[in-house]
C-alpha cells in the first residue's frame, strides 16, 4: 500500500543542466559512465514527443523529438543532438521519479549513430527543434521491462573546441507481447475546484475564475477531455455556486469600488455549467466538502473548530450532491497532513470516505496487501467509526503534477505520457510474473489543477490507450468487498495554513455568529456566512495565506460596521421620583433588516438599586424606539448603571455606556409626614384668614404693653397646631 514518496521532475535544465521529460519506471543500475560538466554554455533542452510509446519486436526504431534554447549570453556554435540510452532495465517504480534529476541512475551512453546538427549557431534566446532517432539495433533491447532513452544535445562556445552537454531523458517500456499482459484496473479522479472568490453579497474578490471558463480555457479543456473517459469527478460545491453566481451577472470588488463583471465571461459561465451538466450526466460525482478547508491546520490550532468546520462543509456537499443527477457525498480529501487526529475529526463529522497520497498509509498487514486486490483501497480506524481510504497511487499522480507545473505544456505531455506508460507497464509485468491479478491503481491530479493543452488529453489517451491497462470508474469499487487494514505513517514537510489563517478564520465564524443573531430572520443570511467562513478556511489559500486572511477580515470587518448600524442612546443621567420608576432608552436600527435585541443594565449596586430585565425587542428595518427600563431604588443617592445593547442571545453590541440613576424618593412614612404638615399648614392659613375678617370689640389702651418682638412662625400657628412645651424641647 505504502508507496514512497516522489521526488519532483526536474522541468527546466538548471545552469548546465537539461530537462528531463517522461522519468518512468522502477529499476536499479549502475550508471555505466559518468555524466561530464556541462561546462560555461547554459541552455534549457526538452522532449516533446516520444513515438512510439512502446517498443515490441515488431518495431524497428523509436524517434525522439524536442527543443533546444539558449539561455545564456553567449552564442553556441556547432551544436549537435545525440541519442543517450542504457540497456540496464529499470528496477522499480521509485526510480522512474528520480530518474530526471538523478543523472547517475541509467545513465548509459552516447552514441553517434542518429546524429542531427541543429545549427551552426544558436544566439542567446534563439531555440532549435531537433529529432533523433534510434533503431531497435541500436539499443538492443530483447527482455520485458522499462529502459531509459533521451537525447544529448552538445555545444561549443565560439572560437572553441570545448564542448557542453544538456542531456533529456525518458522511459519507454519493451514488452514482448503486450496482448498477453494481464489488465491493470486504473482509476482517475478528476477534480474540479478554485481557490475561493466568492463573497458573502454575491460579489467576487477578482475575475481569476471567471476568466478560465472561457472556450480555450484550462476549465473548458478539462469538461472536455475528461467527457472522453469514465473519469471519477470530484467537485469542490463552491466553484458550482462561483460559476452559477457569474452566469447571472456578477460584480467585483476592486480598490476604486465595486463594479459590473464582464459580459463574455457571464456567458462562458453560463456556458460551462451548461457543459459540466452534460458530461457529468452519466459519470461518477463525487462532492467535496464545501471549499475543502485545511482540517490539519485547524485540528493543531484550533481543534474544536476543526470539527465545526468539517460537519458544515460535509454539510453543504451533502446539500450540492442532491441537486446533482447522481452524485456521492460524504467525500474528503486530503493532500496533506494524514494523521489520526484529521482522520477521527472527518469520521465524526460524518465523512464516510478519504482521499489521502498513497505514502500516508500503510498496510497494517503488507503481506495481505500484496496479495490483494484492493490495491488503492483500504480501511483506517479513526476513533470509533471506520473510514474507506482511496490511497493516490504516488507514481501517477506525481506524473500528472510533474505535466502541469512544466513551462513547455507540449514537454508535460510527453513526459506524462511516456510515465504512465512505463508505470503501468510495470504493474502488468510484476503481476504477470507473479500470476496474480494487478491491483487497483488510482490517479489523482493536483485538486486545483489547470493543465493548458494538450496535458489533459494526453493524460485520457495514455489512461484509454494501453493494451493493458483497464479504465474503471471509483464509486462502485469504493462501496463493494473488503478493503486491507490501513494506518497512517508519520510525514515530514507537510503544507498547511499557518495559524494566522485560523485565527482569522476563527474571528470571521464569531462576527457572523454575532450578526445572525442580531437579524430576525437570519435563514438565508447564515448559510451565506457559513459558506464564507469555510471558504476563508480553504486549502487553495496555502499558496497565498496572507490573501486569505485579508479575505476573513474583510468580511469581518463589514459585519462590524453593520452590527454598530444598530445602537443605543443613554441621556448623562437620569431621575427616578418614587420608589419604583422608569426610564428611557433610545434604540436605532439603521439596517435594511429586522432585528432582535435586548438591553442588559448593571447596577454597580444592586443593593441601592435595582434593574427589572427588559424583555426582546423586536425593531423592523430602520426604526427607533424607546426602550422603557424599571427601576426601584432602596434608598435615595447617585447610583451609576452600566447599559449594554446586546443580541438575542446575549452577544455585545458595540462597548457599554455608563449613566448614573439619581433616586429622591422618600418612602412611604416621609410622604405621609411631608402630606399631614402639609394640610396642617394650608389650614392655619385658611383659619387666619377667617379671623381677621371679624370686627375688632376693642381698642388697645394706650398703656397696653407690644408684643415683644421676633416671634416664631410657631406664633402664626393655630393653637392646636402649635408643638407642646415637651414637643419643642
Amino acid at each position: 500500500m505504502r508507496l514512497p514518496g516522489l521526488r519532483a521532475l526536474a522541468a527546466l535544465c538548471a545552469p548546465a543542466a537539461v530537462i528531463g521529460v517522461g522519468l518512468l519506471a522502477p529499476g536499479t543500475a549502475a550508471a555505466e559512465e559518468t555524466a561530464p560538466d556541462a561546462g560555461a554554455l547554459t541552455a534549457e533542452t526538452a522532449l516533446t514527443g516520444v513515438s512510439p510509446g512502446v517498443l515490441t519486436p515488431d518495431v524497428d526504431a523509436i524517434t525522439l523529438t524536442g527543443t533546444v534554447r539558449n539561455t545564456g549570453d553567449e552564442p553556441m556554435s556547432n551544436v549537435q543532438a545525440l541519442p543517450r540510452f542504457s540497456t540496464n532495465r529499470v528496477e522499480s517504480r521509485d526510480e522512474i521519479r528520480a530518474i530526471g534529476t538523478d543523472e547517475e541512475l541509467y545513465w548509459g551512453s552516447r552514441d553517434s549513430d542518429g546524429f542531427d546538427l541543429l545549427a551552426a549557431t544558436l544566439e542567446p534566446g534563439q531555440a532549435a527543434d531537433f529529432t533523433v532517432t534510434i533503431s531497435s539495433e541500436q539499443l538492443g533491447f530483447d527482455a520485458n521491462g522499462v529502459y531509459v532513452v533521451g537525447v544529448d544535445v552538445l555545444a561549443s562556445p565560439l572560437d572553441s573546441t570545448d564542448r557542453a552537454r544538456f542531456t533529456s531523458r525518458t522511459v519507454v517500456p519493451w514488452i514482448q507481447n503486450p496482448e498477453e499482459l494481464p489488465s491493470v484496473p486504473v482509476a482517475v479522479l478528476w477534480p474540479l475546484a478554485a481557490r475561493p472568490a466568492l463573497l458573502p453579497d454575491g460579489s467576487l474578490t477578482d475575475e481569476t475564475l471567471a476568466e478560465q471558463l472561457g472556450p480555450d480555457e484550462p476549465l473548458s479543456a478539462l469538461l472536455d477531455a475528461g467527457a472522453e473517459a469514465p473519469v471519477t469527478w470530484a467537485v469542490d460545491p463552491d466553484l458550482l455556486d462561483t460559476v452559477s453566481v457569474l452566469s447571472d451577472g456578477y460584480s467585483v470588488v476592486t480598490p476604486e469600488g465595486t463594479i459590473d463583471g464582464s459580459q463574455a465571461n457571464t456567458d462562458a459561465a453560463l456556458a460551462w455549467r451548461e457543459r459540466f451538466d452534460e458530461v457529468t450526466q452519466d459519470h461518477d460525482v463525487w462532492t467535496l466538502p464545501y471549499a475543502v478547508p485545511d482540517i490539519g491546520a485547524f485540528d493543531e490550532h484550533d481543534a474544536a473548530l476543526a470539527g465545526t468546520l468539517s460537519q458544515q462543509s460535509l454539510a453543504a456537499s451533502e446539500a450540492a450532491a442532491e441537486q446533482l443527477p447522481a452524485a456521492t457525498s460524504g467525500v474528503a480529501w486530503l493532500d496533506d497532513a494524514v494523521t489520526d487526529d484529521v482522520l477521527t475529526t472527518l469520521a465524526d463529522a460524518g465523512a464516510s470516505t478519504v482521499v489521502v497520497p498513497s505514502d500516508a498509509v500503510q498496510a497494517t498487514d503488507q503481506d495481505d496487501a500484496d496479495h490483494s486486490e484492493a490495491g488503492a483501497l483500504g480501511e483506517v480506524t479513526a476513533g470509533d467509526k471506520t473510514l474507506r481510504v482511496v490511497a493516490a497511487d504516488a507514481g501517477l499522480s506525481s506524473a500528472i503534477s510533474d505535466a502541469v507545473a512544466a513551462d513547455e505544456p507540449t514537454a508535460g505531455a510527453a513526459d506524462l505520457q511516456q510515465r504512465w506508460i512505463a508505470e503501468t507497464a510495470m504493474v502488468a509485468l510484476a503481476a504477470a510474473d507473479d500470476d496474480t491479478e494487478p491491483p487497483l491503481l488510482v490517479a489523482a491530479p493536483p485538486l486545483r489543477w489547470r493543465p493548458a493543452e494538450p496535458i489533459p488529453q494526453s493524460l485520457v489517451a495514455a489512461w484509454t490507450s494501453s493494451t493493458w491497462v483497464e479504465p474503471v470508474g471509483l464509486t462502485d469499487r469504493v462501496g463493494a468487498g473488503e478493503a486491507p487494514e490501513v494506518s497512517t505513517t508519520p510525514s515530514e514537510g507537510t503544507t498547511s495554513l499557518p495559524e494566522a489563517n485560523v485565527a482569522a478564520t476563527a474571528e470571521l465564524r464569531d462576527d457572523a455568529t454575532q450578526y445572525t443573531t442580531l437579524l430576525a430572520d437570519p435563514e438565508d443570511v447564515t448559510t451565506a456566512l457559513d459558506h464564507a467562513t469555510l471558504r476563508s478556511a480553504s486549502t487553495g489559500w496555502r499558496d497565498n495565506p496572507d490573501t486569505g486572511v485579508s479575505y476573513a477580515r474583510g468580511i469581518g470587518d463589514g459585519l462590524t460596521r453593520r452590527i454598530e448600524r444598530v445602537s443605543i442612546t443613554v441621556p448623562e443621567s437620569v431621575t427616578l421620583s418614587s420608589r419604583t420608576g422608569s426610564f428611557p432608552l433610545t434604540v436605532t436600527n439603521d439596517l435594511p433588516d429586522a432585528v432582535n435585541v435586548r438591553l442588559q443594565v448593571q447596577s454597580e449596586n444592586p443593593d441601592r438599586l435595582r434593574v427589572s430585565e427588559v424583555e426582546t425587542q423586536e425593531m423592523g428595518p430602520g426604526e427607533q424606539k424607546l426602550v422603557e427600563v424599571t427601576a426601584q431604588a432602596a434608598a435615595n443617592g447617585r447610583v451609576p448603571i452600566e447599559v449594554q445593547l446586546t443580541t438575542d442571545d446575549g452577544q455585545p453590541i458595540g462597548n457599554p455606556v455608563a449613566t448614573v440613576v439619581n433616586a429622591t424618593e422618600y418612602g412611604t412614612i416621609g410622604w405621609v409626614i411631608v402630606g399631614g404638615a402639609g394640610a396642617l399648614f394650608l389650614g392655619a392659613i385658611v383659619r387666619r384668614t377667617l379671623r381677621s375678617r371679624r370686627p375688632r370689640r376693642r381698642r388697645r389702651r394706650p398703656d397696653d404693653s407690644p408684643e415683644p418682638a421676633g416671634g416664631s412662625v410657631l406664633d402664626e400657628l393655630p393653637a392646636e397646631a402649635r408643638p407642646t412645651q415637651e414637643a419643642a424641647r
